[in-house]
């Protein structure tokens, strides 16, 4: 057997409810507490990365509860700053688990990973293992198991499959086909993490990057999974920016904007679609993430994303101001890509 020691890199904001009750569960399980000792006893260590600075922080031995020190620098902020606490620790951690705040899940979940990890051999112990996702509101419902990149336009792995269904798959699935999987709940071996940071997104296929730089197909197993809310019930305005945004820098770093024209199109299509709604708010915000895109990948290191985020929420958006925008964007565009 592998020997098997798993940091778990939560990063949260409000969401106090949800912290207490995720750890609480770690607390009784038989990684923590146990009339016998297994092998699961001290076998994993919880960081929780505090965006809004307002929980209490808390430090014991197998959990870490901290402030990020430069405040809300969104998940891609909060993940990095626990990564670097766990790169900082003197325990041997072979594995990392990415997982949101907000999730729900059975403590069996982290046993079954820990049963797959101690085992686990040759070229398939340096793949991740992508948690899956069912629907909060249809718990019986996969949303996803895994996922393709497409370019941007996903595809979800057994998309609607039953509970049953999924019970009648096979245990371990090696051949999903998934490019990467999704922070609600992603284990990468620590290799990988110790030696690379994430893209600083504030939100937003900073997922993505990571797992297509790992460069390795996930791991999907049965019974590894978390209850959580699905893509549609988290569209806003200002998310509009970051898909926008970071899609355009994940596929440019992937060289999957070769085609420029094609890029543009799908942009001016997308904009038209928001402007002849009336839905100035989503069309501002997705000339913005272009615009903001054409500055260069270097951009994002020189911003504060958390102050940043403040700005765009402040935004005076008119349909006015949109109609110069998108024309000045487009020059730059044309401009950068020589079209």
């Amino acid at each position: 057997m592998n020997k098997v020691c798993i940091a778990v890199n939560i990063c949260t904001y409000k969401r106090e409810k949800y912290i207490r009750r995720i750890l609480e569960c770690f607390q009784r399980s038989l990684f923590f507490d146990g009339e016998e000792r297994t092998d699961y006893l001290g076998a994993l260590y919880i960081y929780v990365i505090d965006n809004a600075c307002e929980l209490p922080e808390t430090e014991s031995e197998h959990i870490k509860l901290k402030h990020n020190p430069q405040g809300n620098t969104g998940g891609s902020g909060g993940y990095q700053y626990g990564i670097e606490l766990i790169r900082s620790s003197a325990l041997p951690f072979t594995h990392v688990v990415f997982m949101d705040d907000d999730v729900e899940f059975e403590i069996s979940c982290f046993y079954k990973l820990f049963d797959f990890l101690s085992r686990v051999d040759g070229e398939n112990a340096r793949r991740p293992v992508a948690g899956r996702m069912f629907r909060l509101d249809n718990r019986r419902i996969q949303s996803t198991a895994g996922e393709v990149w497409n370019s941007g336009k996903i595809v979800h792995i057994g998309q609607n499959k039953t509970a049953e269904e999924v019970e009648g798959e096979e245990e371990v699935n090696y051949a999903s086909g998934a490019e990467y999987g999704g922070w609600w709940f992603c284990c990468f071996p620590y290799d990988f993490v110790k030696e690379n940071d994430i893209m600083p997104f504030f939100i937003h296929c900073d997922d993505v990057e990571y797992g297509l730089r790992c460069g390795r197909s996930p791991v999907i197993i049965k019974g590894v999974q978390v209850w959580h809310e699905t893509f549609e019930y988290r569209q806003t305005p200002i998310i509009c920016y970051y898909d926008t945004r970071n899609t355009l820098f994940v596929n440019e770093k992937f060289r999957l904007n070769d085609n420029a024209s094609n890029v543009l199109s799908d942009w001016k299509s997308r904009i038209s679609f928001y402007h002849s709604r009336g839905k100035w708010d989503y069309e501002y915000y997705a000339i913005k993430g272009m615009g903001d895109y054409l500055k260069g990948v270097g951009w994002l290191t020189k911003i504060h994303p958390g102050k940043y985020h403040k700005k765009l929420q402040n935004a005076k958006i008119s349909r006015y101001k949109n109609a110069i925008m998108w024309r000045t964007v487009e020059c730059r565009f044309k401009k950068k890509y020589k079209l």
